[in-house]
C-alpha cells in the first residue's frame, strides 16, 4: 500500500481542499476561506466522507504506481459520489478546525522580554540558483503562518509574528550550516538585546553567549533565540519534487563533537548528511522540517532541549525509514515512486 502522501501529485486535483479521516499533513497547507459559504448539514459531511473513503480506498488499492489506474480509480470515484468544490471545502476547513493543536506561545511571558516581543523565525537563504522558488517559498511559509493561526483560532496571534529574512548574496550563497549557524548566533544575542525588559539592564554578549541554567537568557526565551531556517539547493528543488517540501532547522546550541548517542560508525548504508560518521545517531546540527510545520515546530522546540524529541538525522526525517523518499533523493538518482526502504 502506498503512502497516502505519495499518491499527492497523481490525485491533487481530484483531493485538493479534502481531508480524509486521518489527512496528510500536507493539506494544512491549504488555504481556509474566511468566511465559508456553505452551511454544513449532516447530510453534507456524510456525503463528503463517503467520498473521501472510496478516494482513499481505491487508490489504496493500486500496489504499484500507474498513472492511468490512478486516474481512472479517481474519475471513477467522482463519479460514483459527486461532490462540488464548495462542499469540499466547507468539509475540509471543517474537519482542519477541528483537529488543530493550538500555538503554544508560553515563551512570549517570559519576565525578560518586553510585552510586544515577536514571535517566529529567521530565514537564511544559501541558494541564488532560482529566485521564483525562493519568491514561492517565502509566500508558502507567510501563508501556512495564517492558516495555522486560523485553524487554532489564534488570529490575535498573527501582529506578533516576525519573519526575519535574511538574503545577502554576498554572504551567504552556497554557505553551509556552520556558516548560517555562526551568524544567526551573533543575531539572537542582538535581538534579545532589542527585545529586552524594559527598565533592567540589558545583558551584554558575553554574558549572554556564557550564561548557563537559569541564566540562560537565550534558552529561556524561545525558539526565536535558539533556532533558525536554512533554504539551499535542495529545499528550493524540494518545491517541485517532493508533496512537502522542506527547509533546514539549524541548531544554534549544537556544538561540534557534542554529546551523541552511541552506535557503529560504520553502519551498513551510508548516505547520511552532516556530520563526521556514517553513525545515524550522530547530531549534526540541523534536521529537515516540512515547510508547512513551520508553525508547529515551534511549538515543540519551546524549550531548546526539546530538539531530541524532534531530531532524525538528515536526510531521514520524523515517521521516515528510508532514504528513497527523503529530501534530495532525486540527487540521489531515486524515484518518488520507486518502492521504499528500511535504513540498517
Amino acid at each position: 500500500m502506498l503512502h497516502y502522501s505519495r499518491i499527492l501529485s497523481a490525485t491533487r486535483k481530484f483531493l485538493v481542499k479534502a481531508a480524509p479521516p486521518t489527512p496528510p499533513r500536507w493539506l494544512a497547507t491549504q488555504t481556509i476561506p474566511q468566511n465559508m459559504a456553505r452551511q454544513l448539514t449532516d447530510a453534507d459531511r456524510a456525503r463528503a466522507q463517503a467520498y473521501l473513503d472510496a478516494m482513499e480506498d481505491a487508490v489504496a488499492a493500486i500496489p504499484e504506481y500507474d498513472p492511468e489506474r490512478i486516474q481512472a480509480a479517481c474519475e471513477e470515484v467522482a463519479r460514483a459520489h459527486p461532490i462540488d468544490d464548495a462542499l469540499r471545502e466547507a468539509y475540509s476547513a471543517e474537519l482542519l478546525k477541528k483537529m488543530a493543536d493550538p500555538v503554544s506561545v508560553s515563551y512570549l511571558s517570559s519576565n525578560f522580554l518586553k510585552d510586544d516581543a515577536p514571535w517566529g523565525l529567521v530565514v537564511y537563504r544559501g541558494s541564488y540558483n532560482n529566485d521564483e522558488a525562493w519568491e514561492r517559498m517565502l509566500v508558502q511559509i507567510r501563508r501556512d503562518v495564517d492558516t495555522a493561526l486560523e485553524l487554532a483560532g489564534q488570529q490575535e496571534l498573527a501582529k506578533r509574528h516576525d519573519l526575519v529574512i535574511v538574503d545577502d548574496r554576498s554572504r551567504f550563497d552556497g554557505a553551509g550550516p556552520d556558516q548560517i549557524r555562526h551568524h544567526f548566533t551573533d543575531w539572537a544575542v542582538g535581538e534579545l538585546q532589542r527585545n529586552w525588559s524594559p527598565g533592567t539592564q540589558i545583558p551584554s554578549k558575553g554574558a549572554l553567549l556564557s550564561a548557563t541554567g537559569i541564566m540562560d537568557y537565550l534558552y529561556q526565551c524561545g525558539p526565536r533565540y535558539n533556532f533558525c531556517l536554512f533554504v539551499d539547493d535542495t529545499c528550493l528543488e524540494s518545491l517541485d519534487r517532493m508533496a512537502m517540501p522542506v527547509v533546514k532547522l539549524i541548531s544554534r546550541r549544537w556544538t561540534q563533537g557534542g554529546e551523541r548517542q552511541q552506535g557503529s560508525d560504520d553502519d551498513e548504508t551510508p548516505g547520511w548528511e552532516g556530520g563526521v560518521t556514517n553513525n545515524e545517531f550522530e547530531d549534526v546540527g540541523w534536521v529537515y522540517v516540512h515547510m508547512c510545520d513551520y508553525v508547529d515546530v515551534q511549538s515543540q522546540l519551546e524549550e531548546s532541549d526539546d530538539w531530541v524529541d524532534v531530531y532524525v538525522r538528515p536526510p531521514l526525517m520524523r515517521f521516515e525509514t528510508g532514504f528513497k523518499h527523503s529530501p534530495g533523493f532525486w540527487r540521489r538518482g531515486g524515484s518518488f515512486w520507486d518502492g521504499s526502504e528500511s535504513v540498517g
